[in-house]
């Protein structure tokens, strides 16, 4: 009997959940095809009506968390209405802080991907996915504190693609040890995430005293 169109859908999603739970336990180069039919409750052979193997789930995995991110940076730092452009900066990672806290599934798949995964044989392919996201998040982060040049709010002497790119570093960076962490670096992520912004702020100008 052919699979109506949602129960496809559910069987590839029973797939890359039960995938992600091998590779979260095992490891990805660990885990076998058997292993991810028998966690999802389906046989080899639905499994591969799904996916050719262990490479296109992963690559299927981490488009769920990915394209969310390079969604929420373009409508955060680009299109969130009116206002300030290092606000809007602010609101995008500590956006991403919320995110990380409310979606267990978003944080098992982020700690796999940082340290459960070789980037070799198979899988080499996904660095250059991985490499064409980080520009495009660097591109955004550009284009707001381009805006914030024109605004007067970044601070003087401040390039905007060099902001871009330590928010970049300090992005990743921060991820990765809020993933390690569930101690004082999570505690702490939000204030530093402040500190990071405030750091590319203009000071106000000072009013001259009067004598």
């Amino acid at each position: 009997m052919r699979k109506t169109k949602a129960e496809a859908a559910r069987t590839r999603e029973a797939l890359m959940q039960g995938a992600l739970k091998c590779f979260d336990r095992k490891g990805i180069a660990g885990s076998t095809l058997d292993e991810i039919a028998a966690a999802a409750g389906v046989t080899k052979g639905a499994l591969y009506w799904h996916f050719d193997g262990k490479r296109s789930i992963f690559n299927a995995l981490r488009k769920c968390v990915s394209l969310p991110i390079l969604d929420r940076a373009d409508v955060t730092l680009l299109h969130d209405g009116e206002g300030d452009a290092l606000d809007r900066v602010g609101r995008f990672l500590l956006g991403m802080l919320q995110a990380l806290e409310k979606d267990k599934a978003m944080r098992t798949s982020l700690g796999v991907m940082h340290f459960k995964c070789e980037f070799v044989g198979e899988l080499e392919g996904e660095l250059e996915s991985a490499r064409a996201n980080t520009s495009q998040l660097v591109k955004a982060f550009a284009r707001a504190y381009a805006q914030a040049k024109r605004e007067g709010s970044l601070a003087p002497g401040i390039a905007p693609r060099d902001a871009a790119v330590e928010t970049m570093m300090f992005f990743t960076g921060m991820l990765r040890l809020w993933l390690l962490d569930a101690g004082p670096v999570r505690r702490g992520a939000a204030a530093a995430i402040r500190a990071h912004v405030h750091s590319k702020r203009a000071l106000p100008a000072r009013t001259p005293s009067r004598k």
